[in-house]
């Protein structure tokens, strides 16, 4: 996202602009305030969403239409407030008040080009969490609301409680001599949160994790275990996004489903890319679908063209979905020795022959991984 300019307006216009997006923001303050006391009343929510909505559009009006999806996502978690899918508690409301906070020290950059404290990168990637925020589940939105919260305000240094799924992050994390930095606590959060979307996808983040740095390790770690944790973490996260009616579709999906199914890696990758210390992360991610032998996509790489976390991830995801019943594959779940074998007998092919053995060997020596 360039940086934003205002469009060719008089003086009279753009102050009445100024004027009334100032409203809008106290408005929006005050509500947000009041909500702390008030947190079900169904009045301020709508006057708040209101706001925010009229903001949005005036924004296309003045030409600042590529300041458009911040407002859009504060829409998303306010309608699912409206509808009683989320609850407000402070956390949110803090979430709310910074995230209104950069969009106006984005439009004082667009009127005087005075630099905002969020890169454009920063913006897109804030927009994106925030959508996530909205389809996170109640059991799982307070490690969310914290762990974005602390992104907005690191200053923040919340204690967060240990909550389920803690410890065994802990402890996976200690077993593959990973560090838990603010950025991959983070990452596990949006993947616990994403599991919930659909009952097929409990607990498979952490099976998928274990496993795939299982594997880089046996095979010598060519790819940073913080990496490719990242990426085992988000690599899904797009499939959230997707109508249940896709997700639960028990039968074959028709083209146009199966485009938008194959479509759901540019979430997570479009993410992890405007954040520079991801970057191999974020290759990862794209390229997991693709084949050694050059057959799969986006691009139709072939294996020395495709990064070893992408083929170890293109291993373990199969693995999983044959293993764990997921209702959109026509392929029932299978036994585990059927399901090693069909990977086996895919090694060449779909999958890279190296990988393959690594995956065997760590099956061997770990058999556990292969029985959650």
């Amino acid at each position: 996202m360039a940086t934003p300019r205002i469009a060719e307006m008089s003086s009279d216009q753009l102050d009445d602009f100024r004027q009334e997006a100032t409203e809008q923001f106290q408005r929006c303050e005050q509500l947000l305030i009041e909500l702390e006391h008030a947190p079900d009343d169904a009045e301020r929510l709508r006057d708040l969403f209101r706001q925010v909505h009229t903001l949005k559009g005036n924004l296309g009006i003045v030409g600042l239409s590529a300041l458009i999806p911040l407002p859009q996502a504060l829409e998303d978690v306010l309608d699912r407030l409206r509808q009683t899918q989320l609850e407000f508690d402070s956390l949110l409301g803090d979430i709310l008040l910074l995230s209104l906070d950069h969009l106006k020290e984005l439009l004082e950059q667009a009127y005087s080009g005075r630099p905002a404290r969020l890169s454009s990168e920063q913006v897109d990637a804030l927009s994106l969490t925030l959508r996530a925020l909205a389809v996170a589940p109640t059991e799982r939105q307070t490690g969310v609301r914290r762990a974005l919260l602390e992104q907005l305000d690191p200053s923040t240094s919340l204690l967060a409680p240990a909550e389920p799924g803690d410890l065994p992050a802990a402890e996976l994390a200690k077993r593959h001599g990973l560090a838990l930095d603010a950025d991959l606590m983070f990452f596990l959060e949006l993947m616990q949160a994403s599991e919930h979307r659909s009952h097929y996808w409990q607990g498979r983040g952490m099976r998928q994790l274990d496993l795939a740095l299982s594997i880089n390790r046996l095979g010598d770690t060519p790819e940073d275990p913080a990496q490719l944790a990242a990426a085992v973490c988000l690599h899904d996260l797009g499939m959230a996004f997707l109508p249940l009616s896709i997700l639960h579709k028990k039968s074959r999906l028709s083209d146009e489903e199966r485009s938008h199914m194959q479509a759901h890696p540019d979430v997570a990758y479009d993410m992890l890319r405007r954040m520079p210390a991801w970057s191999m992360a974020a290759q990862i991610v794209q390229q997991h679908h693709e084949h050694a032998d050059g057959s799969g996509y986006p691009k139709g790489l072939t294996e020395n063209e495709t990064r070893p976390g992408a083929l170890i991830l293109n291993i373990v995801d199969t693995f999983d979905a044959r293993t764990h019943e997921r209702a959109h594959q026509t392929l029932s779940k299978r036994p585990l020795l059927r399901a090693i074998l069909e990977i086996n007998g895919l090694a060449g092919s779909q999958f890279s022959a190296h990988w393959v053995d690594a995956f065997n060997r760590t099956l061997h020596q770990e058999p556990e991984l292969g029985h959650r």
